[in-house]
């Protein structure tokens, strides 16, 4: 949606809606529906959906396992960015890698192979971001819902990605696995050093 804005010079009449339209929102720090992927492995709360911002943008706060890594894939609605809370991270680009922590920001265009490895010891934490809003349904979807035990659901398999099929078709998601993708990353990944990257 575009609204009519008069030009910056020209004030609104006082009866103008922007001076008292309160459209904004704040979600605080706990509010957002969780929900565990990959077998608890990544843990994601949805902050904010396409419902509440008009389809236009939708934002999760993830967590992720030491170790993990996702499958590569890609999205084919939506542009996907990231910024990086805590830990660092090995990202797959299309045939590059790279890596990425606290206060790194990640652009993902439609389109684009991707995914992300959590290269550290300890759970780390980025914030993935939406536009336009959609693939965050796919989570709130399919993934489990917390036990209030503190259990971990089953790790997802195969036959759970094969049964997931439709879904990731509907959101026009596409699993591009290549073998042992994270062990080329690494391989291939960039020599100089995050370190070496901030003062250069």
């Amino acid at each position: 949606m575009v609204i009519d804005m008069e030009p910056l010079n020209s004030r609104p009449d006082e009866n103008d809606p922007i001076w008292t339209a309160a459209n904004g929102f704040v979600v605080r720090e706990n509010e957002g529906a969780l929900k565990l992927i990959n077998g608890g492995r990544e843990i994601f709360r949805v902050k904010v959906a396409g419902s509440q911002t008009d389809g236009q943008l939708s934002l999760m706060e993830g967590l992720v396992a030491p170790g993990f890594g996702n499958i590569p894939h890609a999205h084919g609605a939506e542009d996907e960015a990231f910024y990086i809370l805590s830990g660092e991270f090995r990202f797959i680009n299309g045939d590059r890698t790279f890596t990425a922590g606290p206060g790194d920001f990640v652009y993902i265009p439609r389109g684009t192979r991707h995914g992300f490895k959590n290269l550290g010891t300890e759970e780390a934490k980025l914030l993935a971001f939406f536009t336009p809003a959609g693939a965050e349904e796919f989570f709130l979807q399919h993934g489990d819902d917390p036990d209030p035990s503190g259990k971990m659901p089953p790790a997802w398999t195969a036959e759970k990605f094969a049964a997931l099929g439709d879904a990731l078709d509907a959101h026009r998601m596409i699993l591009l696995p290549n073998g042992d993708d994270w062990a080329r990353a690494a391989a291939r990944s960039e020599p100089e050093s995050r370190e070496a990257r901030r003062t250069g």
